[in-house]
């Protein structure tokens, strides 16, 4: 091989390892690209149920990054998961190096919405009648949503565990609990509260509520009263 010819084939062989490096670095890229999305969206599935359970209960949240910083988010007004979700959409951006970790800080109404959290899931009943007229007889919410039995919940942690639960049709009961209907539908049903002796409180003739109401209300002691207009209001 001439002088020449070893010159054209460093050349060729310089061009072509840059070209490979160009490809590696793309696809390296790309790759890595795809791991940040899919690991931001892991992450997201599951968080979210902890920030929208911080949003309902009105709820300040504690955030730590991964070299150890600590700061308070505070509602005021605002949506936590709009906060969170900027914060991961910059993360898959590459504006921010890491995830962020998420914690409720707990207040002084947190015991009160566990209380009546509880005492509303088990004693709720839900009935009514099918599209075709078939009669559906009182079920708790749990029954009606595909959820395992109720079991008291004692703190915020189990709060949290439980409404990541999944219902038989693998949906977070969080979201399950969204809109409680007949028969885990969004369609309106006879609501109740079983006072457990023999009575019941009614809650609707016909409606639905929301998993709001479950913490924020005590329906043992709820009187439902319609005013002159036809709207409503609690008591």
């Amino acid at each position: 091989m001439n002088t020449n010819s070893k010159k054209k084939l460093r050349v060729i062989i310089a061009a072509t390892s840059i070209l490979m490096l160009l490809f590696i670095a793309i696809v390296g890229r790309e790759y890595l690209d795809e791991k940040r999305r899919d690991r931001a969206l892991r992450y997201y599935d599951a968080i979210s149920t902890t920030v929208i359970l911080a949003d309902m209960l009105v709820m300040d949240m504690e955030c730590n990054d991964n070299k150890g910083n600590t700061w308070v988010i505070k509602r005021n007004n605002k949506s936590l998961l709009d906060m969170v979700n900027q914060d991961i959409t910059d993360y898959i951006s590459g504006d921010k190096q890491s995830l962020y970790e998420y914690k409720i800080i707990e207040n002084e109404n947190i015991q009160k919405y566990i209380e009546n959290f509880n005492d509303n899931m088990k004693n709720i009943r839900i009935s009514g009648e099918s599209g075709a007229g078939i009669p559906i007889p009182p079920k708790t919410i749990s029954e009606g949503e595909g959820m395992k039995e109720f079991q008291e919940i004692k703190n915020l942690d189990e709060l949290i565990a439980y409404m990541h639960k999944s219902t038989k049709d693998g949906e977070y009961y969080l979201y399950a609990l969204s809109v409680i209907g007949l028969d885990g539908s969004g369609f309106n049903g006879r609501i109740t509260f079983d006072m457990g002796d023999g009575t019941e409180n009614v809650i609707h003739e016909s409606g639905t509520i929301g998993v709001r109401e479950l913490f924020s209300i005590s329906y043992r002691n709820y009187e439902y009263q319609r005013d002159i207009k036809g709207g409503s209001e609690y008591k």
